[in-house]
Order: structure tokens, then sequence, then C-alpha cells
């Protein structure tokens, strides 16, 4: 065991102490992991005064003093088997423990562990009987008739379980260095807290009880009434011989005869007188046996109580353990949601972001469109200039046509006077034939101009449409 382990050991010794009343099953469970050895088990049974204190401190002094390195790790186990779940759970957290010192103070005075024994009291009665026995024995001795007697064993007095604050603190302090063995603290007996309530105070009453009906309803107290009753009954058997001899002595003396009858009547009014005595003793310990009937019926009674405070304690222990499993769940779940809510925290900052990145963008999407409007507006204005500057271009095209088609015409009648002076060699021919392609030239560069200033109108009619359509629909506006 390295000494993190002794550490979370000795910080949660109180709450231990607590809680680990009965230590058997763990014992056992360690002996047969060879954690303990035999000698160490019987060293903690044989501890004196026998109380679960002692006996819990003895144990951890054996565990803390071990040097198997997986002592921890089998008294974890052993826990884990005997549904001590709250405690494993304590002692695999690191640095706790602070808490479980002051629960000891929290809980009340009336508690009683269930490996604890029950005081048997010697009242005034035991006492007065022993008294008369022993004078009674003193003052006529007899052979006494063999009896059968009753073997009752009654539970070994032990000291109060519940012991002050500073003797638990003496005690921490000799576990915390184990191979030294000290000493045992003088103890006192704690005052029960006259508020006590729950069922911890009935089990008291219930042991105070039993402890009561022991010391007067013993096998010894039905011993003593039965030695008295035989001892009362011989007595008075030679009273009654003596009596009988002296008188039989003075009739045979005086008057054998009267005396003899009168003799008789005496003897057989004691006789009579012993028999109603006998009838009484044996109805006497007849009530009694009936009694002691009863409250063995009580007993069994009050013992089945105890066996069901014993079982409802077990079922106590395990909703501990249920709860336990529960909060340590309902932390997980706890720490997982807390984990979730960071996220979509952080989501709902990216989405505000977001939020104020659209309404800028929006914000940057209306001026566009009040800007393309204007262009809308601007390009519908231009379109009307164009469409009058169409229909005049129209007008001008119908006659440039026109025009060409009348000097078509004069070139067809100069391309067939050429043809006719295609053969002679006249000066003024070739420069008329120069000109007049020069001419050509110009024209066709005039009607290619209205062909591109045709095209360029048409374009621009076709384009004006298409500003429009653009207008109706805002995804196609430009973004900033």
């Amino acid at each position: 065991m390295d000494k993190e382990q002794r550490k979370r050991i000795t910080s949660n010794i109180t709450f231990l102490k607590e809680r680990l009343g009965y230590l058997d099953p763990i014992l056992d469970n360690l002996l047969s992991k060879d954690v303990l050895s035999p000698e160490q088990r019987d060293r903690i049974d044989k501890v004196q005064p026998p109380t679960p204190h002692k006996k819990f401190n003895e144990f951890i002094q054996f565990l803390l003093a071990s040097p198997d390195p997986g002592t921890f790790n089998s008294f974890i186990t052993a826990l884990e088997e005997e549904r001590y779940f709250n405690i494993v759970e304590k002692l695999n957290k690191d640095g706790t423990g602070r808490r479980a010192q002051s629960s000891l103070r929290d809980r009340p005075d009336n508690y009683i562990r269930p490996a604890t024994s029950v005081p048997r009291p010697i009242t005034a009665v035991v006492k007065q009987q022993q008294q008369e026995h022993q004078e009674s024995a003193a003052v006529t001795p007899y052979k006494e008739k063999p009896l059968i007697r009753s073997h009752t064993s009654i539970a070994k007095t032990s000291p109060s379980y519940y012991e002050d604050p500073a003797a638990d603190e003496d005690e921490k302090s000799e576990i915390s260095v184990p191979p030294t063995p000290t000493t045992p603290v003088p103890r006192h007996r704690r005052t029960r807290s006259p508020d006590a309530k729950g069922p911890a105070l009935y089990v008291d009453k219930v042991t105070v009880a039993i402890g009561q009906m022991f010391a007067e309803f013993s096998g010894k107290l039905t011993n003593d009434l039965m030695d008295g009753f035989e001892r009362r009954r011989h007595e008075e058997k030679v009273d009654i011989e003596i009596c009988m001899e002296k008188k039989i002595e003075e009739v045979v003396e005086k008057r054998i005869d009267d005396k003899l009858t009168a003799f008789k009547g005496e003897f057989e009014k004691e006789k009579t007188e012993l028999n109603e005595r006998n009838e009484k003793a044996l109805l006497a310990l007849h009530d009694s046996i009936d009694q002691l009937r009863m409250y063995q019926d009580e007993y069994l009674q009050l013992k089945a109580k105890y066996e069901q405070l014993q079982e409802t304690h077990s079922k106590m222990r395990d909703k501990e353990n249920e709860r336990w499993q529960r909060l340590s769940s309902l932390n997980k779940e706890n720490s997982g949601l807390k984990n979730d809510t960071e996220v979509l925290r952080g989501q709902i900052i990216e989405l505000r972001d977001r939020v104020q990145e659209l309404e800028s963008d929006n914000r940057a999407l209306k001026d566009n469109e009040i800007q393309d409007q204007c262009k809308i507006n601007q390009l519908v204005a231009d379109k009307e200039d164009l469409l009058v500057e169409l229909e005049r271009t129209e007008r001008e095209k119908m006659d440039l046509k026109l025009r060409v088609d009348s000097l078509s015409r004069e070139i067809e009648k100069l391309l067939s006077q050429q043809q006719e002076r295609a053969n002679q060699d006249d000066k003024a021919y070739q420069d008329a034939l120069k000109k007049q392609n020069d001419r050509l030239d110009e024209l066709y560069k005039v009607v290619q101009a209205l062909t591109d200033r045709d095209r360029q109108t048409r374009n621009l009619f076709i384009g004006g449409n298409a500003v429009t359509k653009m207008a109706r629909t805002p995804s196609s506006r430009p973004k900033n």
C-alpha cells in the first residue's frame, strides 16, 4: 500500500468507523485473499474490551501495516462485495474525507451497532435472594437433591459503544502510526440525548427491556427459587420430626395411650397443614413456571422484532447505496449537461454574430436595391431615348436602303459600261474606274457602318429588356 492509499484511508477514518460496524464478512474476505493472516484475525477477535471501536482500530492498524501492494484494491473489492458502495466511492475520490469527520457529531446518540452485547444489570431482588440463600445454607446444612439446572447464557457486559470525540481523535492518532501499539485510552460513557427520536430510540428501549428480562428471569433466578423451596421443605420436615419425637417421649412417660391419640390428631393436623403448604408451594412454582413461559414468549416476540429491525436496517443501507448511485449518475448527467450548455452558448454566440453579419448584408442589399432601382429608372429613360433614336435610325436606314438601291443600279450600269470599255486603254477610263472603285469603297463603308449601327441598336434594345428582368429578380443583385 503506497502513501496515497494510506492517506485516503486515514483521512476517511471517522467515515469508515461510522459505517463499518460489523467487520466479520470483510475480515473473512480479506483472510481468503491472504491480505490478513489467521494470527491477525485471532488478535482482532480477542481484543480487549471486545468493542467494535477496538476491533476496528486493530483491523486498520493491520491494514495500514500490510506490505502487500494490492491490499487497498482487495479492501475496495471486499467493500463492493458487501454492498458498501458509498464507502468505495468515498475512498476512490482524491482529496476527500473532510466532511466525514463531522458526520459522527451529527449522528444521534441513540444509534445501536448490530454487534453490541446486552448488559445484565444485577437488581436488588437478585441480591436479596442470594443473601437469603447464603444465610440459610450456613444455618441448616442439608443434603441437597440433584436438580436439573437450565443453562442460560447472557452476553457479557461491554462498555458503551459511543465514546467522546476526544477519545476518537486519540484513536485516530494511534491508527496513523500502526507499528507501535499503545495503551488503551480510558473511555467515558456518553449520555443519551433526551430528545433522540426515531427507530434508534425504539431499539434502545428494546435492548433495555431484554436486559431487564434476562436479569429477572434467567436460569440462575429459577434455580435459586427451586433451591429455596427444597430447603424450606426440608427444614419443615426436620422440625416436624423433632416435634413428633418429643411428643412420643412425653406420651410414653406419662400417658402413652391418651397422648398417642392426641399425637395422632396433631400429626394428622400437621400433615394436612404440610400438604396444604406443599400444594401452595407447588401452585406458586407452577405460577412461576407459567410466568417464565410467558416471559419466554415475550422474549421470542422481542427477538422477532429485533430481527425485523435488523432486516429494516439492511434495507435502509441498500436504499442509501441506491441513493448514492443515483446521486453519482445525476452528477455525471449534470456535468454532461453543463458541457452541452457551454457548447450551445458558443453556438448561440456564433449565431448572433452570423445574424449581425446577415443584418449588415441585408442593409447593404437594401442600399444596393435602392441604387439598382435608380439605375433601372435611368435605364428605362435611356431605353425610351434609344427607342426614339431607333425609330430615327430606322427611317435613316430606309433612306439609305433606297440610296443603296439607286447606287447599286448605277454600279450595274457602270459595270456594264466597264465591261464594254474593258479592252480600251483610255487613260480617262482608268481614272474613271479608279474614282468608281473609291466611290464603291465609300459606299461599302457606309453600308457596313449602317449594318454595324443596326446591330448595335438591336443589342441595346435586347439589353434594355434584360435590365428590366434583372430588376425583378433580387437574387441577381451585385454584392458590394
